[in-house]
């Protein structure tokens, strides 16, 4: 390159860094070709910066990972809860069925007592009988009118 500055034309003389250096191997005594690199200082704030990045991407997916974990795990519980509901739900409607068709029983004794004449026993209207071996109770007289 040249350049001009006032009346003398000066010529820069470029020196070019030799791309390779002879270097001996300490240990062997060989010699081979090593490549000289230019120190990277300028290049530094750059490096410093993609190392920032990528630190922050990796904590970034990580804590992505944890909060989807957690999501999953509450939806599961959630699914847990939802079952033991419907469980309880259909036991609480079959209890609830049972109950009224169950009868009331002071119903039943009004209708008894009022509507078909019945009487509640008395001793006098109970026998006892002794059970035998056998399972059946064998009646050998008629049972006698008490009054009813």
């Amino acid at each position: 390159m040249n350049k001009i500055r006032g009346n003398m034309a000066r010529k820069r003389i470029l020196q070019r860094p030799k791309p390779y250096v002879m270097k001996e191997n300490k240990r062997t005594g060989k010699l081979y070709l090593k490549r000289e690199r230019p120190p990277f200082i300028g290049e530094l704030p750059y490096v410093m910066a993609l190392v920032i990045a990528v630190c922050f991407a990796m904590f970034s997916c990580l804590y992505y990972i944890q909060v989807r974990t957690k999501v999953e795990y509450r939806i599961h519980q959630m699914e847990a809860l939802e079952r033991q509901f419907l469980s309880l739900k259909n036991n609480n409607t079959l209890t609830e069925r049972e109950l009224y068709r169950t009868p009331d029983l002071n119903h039943i004794y009004e209708i008894a007592v009022e509507e078909l004449g019945m009487v509640p026993a008395t001793e006098n209207n109970v026998r006892l009988f002794e059970r035998s071996n056998s399972e059946f109770v064998y009646q050998t007289d008629n049972i006698p009118n008490m009054g009813f």
